[in-house]
């Protein structure tokens, strides 16, 4: 079980980790004007993870998008002591606060993050986590069936992960950025060897105030399942939850997604076995919270989020193919379109080409790697925003068992290749969630497409 928090406290990116750089100074031209740097971290989650614990060394900034890790010009704040976190601890808008910067003023243009090395790490020197092992790697992943591995960092110790920003250091003023770190996406199971990689995936955000909250029903979390929530604009996931048990949220079943942009949403519920639910329009205000379930504190609720079991489901499965020597990141993902025209993503993995042998030690990068979705066959159930919290669901049954699955791959600093094929399964396929699924593949192939 995770630990939990409580929830007004506390957000999945699905929330993702975020860093918080806030940089204060003046409006000046006087090189020798300076302003301060004030650092934080929060959480986008992830998936099927009980603790994802990375130790934080130290942060550096340069005013130059293209310095090299060797040149001039960085400036660091190093932590007192390199600070082990739990990146799902930081859910429901927690975020971690790291320290301050002095820096002169002008536009800095590049952070890089920076991990410890779990090899040459001092145990002695670790402000560990309060409910980590200290005997454990500094960067390691809790599994939910039990179990632990260590996360292998090879691009987050000695030049730490960049990240190209643009924060004005104006003196006498304050500017905030939050780097999300997704979870989801930077622990990677290196191919079949039972090693998993921490690659960190950050992204610089405004740090907002803005979001939504509200009521997951109790009777879906004392059955076992998992739920994920996410706020979503055209299939993209902009903030979520990791996958919540009720140790995740508080005894009422409430969550937060916060740090979201003003603008209009689509609000997704999805659990394994269960049918996937989805607000469509809601819109986040700029500044404000919004709540969707504002007769939380009554004893009878009628705004809670109620998923109902799937009674039939189907799988799709199928390889991604990469033939290059040097692979970008490569995803599969699932999304459906609602009749009313909205996209929404249903379930997505990251996949790895790399393969270890049982020491660790990488012993090559492979051809293909196989993906598999459970999916629910029945309808999804899709009600309109109100403002009341009270929302008149509705199966959408022209979209029945219909879905598009994406191969995606993301080479740093270009353009995402993305091909797609149908998922359609037979209206008339009866079975249960059990068995027997109908299975549909389709196979993608990424070799020279993009180029490495």
């Amino acid at each position: 079980m995770r630990k939990g928090n409580t929830w007004i406290q506390s957000t999945l990116a699905a929330t993702c980790a975020a860093l918080l750089v806030a940089a204060c100074g003046g409006g000046g031209a006087d090189s020798a004007a300076t302003g301060t740097l004030r650092t934080a971290m929060t959480d986008a989650p992830s998936c099927g993870y009980d603790n994802v614990f990375v130790t934080v060394d130290r942060i550096r900034v340069n005013n130059s998008a293209t310095a090299s890790p060797d040149s001039g010009g960085w400036s660091e704040l190093v932590l007192d002591q390199p600070r082990q976190i739990d990146l799902l601890d930081l859910q429901n808008g927690v975020i971690e606060e790291l320290g301050e910067l002095t820096l002169p003023v002008g536009r800095i243009q590049q952070v890089r993050f920076v991990l410890v090395d779990n090899a040459t790490a001092n145990p002695a020197d670790i402000d560990f986590d309060p409910d980590a092992d200290p005997t454990r790697a500094p960067n390691h992943v809790v599994f939910s069936a039990g179990g632990f591995e260590e996360l292998k960092t090879p691009s987050g110790q000695q030049s730490g992960v960049k990240i190209n920003v643009g924060i004005d250091v104006a003196e006498g003023q304050v500017a905030d950025l939050l780097i999300d770190f997704d979870a989801c996406k930077s622990v990677v199971e290196a191919g079949n060897s039972g090693n998993y990689l921490l690659k960190p995936v950050l992204t610089a955000i405004p740090r907002l105030s803005s979001g939504v909250r509200g009521t997951v029903a109790d009777a879906l979390l004392t059955s076992g399942a998992e739920v994920s929530i996410s706020l979503q604009q055209d299939g993209e996931v902009i903030r979520s939850t990791a996958p919540i048990e009720s140790a995740d949220l508080d005894e009422n079943g409430n969550f937060i997604l916060a740090q979201v942009e003003p603008g209009t949403y689509d609000l997704v519920f999805t659990a394994p076995g269960f049918i996937t639910k989805v607000v469509t329009d809601v819109v986040v205000p700029e500044g404000e919270l919004v709540n969707l379930d504002p007769d939380s504190t009554t004893p009878v609720d009628e705004n809670e989020i109620v998923l109902l079991p799937a009674t039939v489901e189907g799988e799709a499965v199928g390889t991604v193919t990469n033939t290059d020597d040097v692979k970008p990141a490569t995803f599969v993902e699932i999304t459906q379109t609602l009749t009313e025209g909205a996209t929404v993503l249903i379930t997505s993995a990251q996949l790895s080409f790399e393969t270890f042998d049982s020491g660790g030690v990488m012993t090559g990068v492979g051809d293909t790697a196989g993906y598999s979705f459970t999916l629910p066959v029945d309808a999804p159930e899709v009600a309109p925003y109100t403002a009341t919290g009270v929302f008149n669901f509705n199966a959408d049954t022209g979209v029945e068992g219909e879905y598009t699955v994406m191969g995606v791959a993301e080479p740093v600093d270009l353009t995402p290749v993305v091909q797609t094929a149908a998922a359609s399964f037979d209206p008339a396929f009866v079975g249960t969630v059990d068995a027997p699924r109908e299975v549909i593949t389709n196979d993608f192939d990424f070799s020279s497409s993009p180029a490495p």
